[in-house]
């Protein structure tokens, strides 16, 4: 079978060709499970994990996808602490205290379940998981009640409340839009950490399928939108 009818060895190579990613250092496994694609391992970034995910999504023959991608953890955390920073973020939140918001942790991976009153509040809690240091991975399950649709304005305006809530970010640099949930970025940075830290924003928002990043690093420039 070529690699062009095998979803397993046409997504290994992208995995490798695409994304770049070092299988001796980051081993992911890929295999099929009747008609779903079951991917697991470990990557550097939130990035990656969804890149490879909507690759595996897009594959011809496949009906599923089996996500077990995790992210490498900035610093090691046990479960219970993971929770704890979860529910210590959720109390600096007044507008996800109404919810009954709970979070179960299971080897770095934070499943979120409750209700919400809308679909900002629900992707802000998840932001709020994914900057737990040693997060993995982050199941949101949140309900939205009463229930809406989405749209492009209102992802644009949630990344606009993280990027705000972001100590490390000066929101006022920088400007965000979005269509067909991929969210662009305009403006300027005072670092390369920066730049990168408001893109995994976007990245970590619910729906988000890619980031273009145009944020200049401009240290001259901080606090001033082009």
């Amino acid at each position: 079978m070529t690699t062009a009818n095998d979803p397993v060895k046409a997504l290994k190579a992208a995995l490798t060709e695409k994304l770049r990613i070092d299988h001796r250092l980051n081993p992911v496994t890929v295999i099929m499970e009747g008609s779903s694609i079951l991917i697991e391992g470990v990557v550097e970034d939130i990035a990656l994990k969804k890149r490879a995910l909507l690759m595996a999504m897009g594959l011809s023959g496949v009906e599923g996808v089996i996500d077990r991608l995790r992210v490498r953890p900035s610093k090691p955390m046990t479960d219970a602490e993971i929770r704890d920073h979860f529910y210590s973020a959720l109390s600096e939140e007044p507008t996800l205290q109404t919810g009954g918001i709970r979070a179960e942790v299971k080897d770095g991976v934070v499943d979120i379940e409750g209700t919400v009153g809308s679909l900002t509040h629900k992707r802000l809690a998840g932001v709020l998981a994914w900057w737990i240091p040693g997060t993995l991975d982050v199941i949101n399950s949140l309900e939205v009640s009463p229930p809406m649709d989405d749209n492009e304005d209102e992802i644009a305006d949630a990344l606009r409340i993280v990027l705000e809530k972001d100590r490390l970010v000066d929101a006022s640099s920088i400007t965000c839009s979005n269509k067909g949930y991929v969210v662009t970025l305009n403006g300027v940075a005072v670092s390369d950490e920066v730049k990168r830290a408001a893109e995994e924003d976007a990245w970590y928002l619910w729906g988000v399928n890619d980031v273009v990043n145009n944020i200049r690093v401009e240290p001259a420039r901080a606090h001033r939108l082009p």
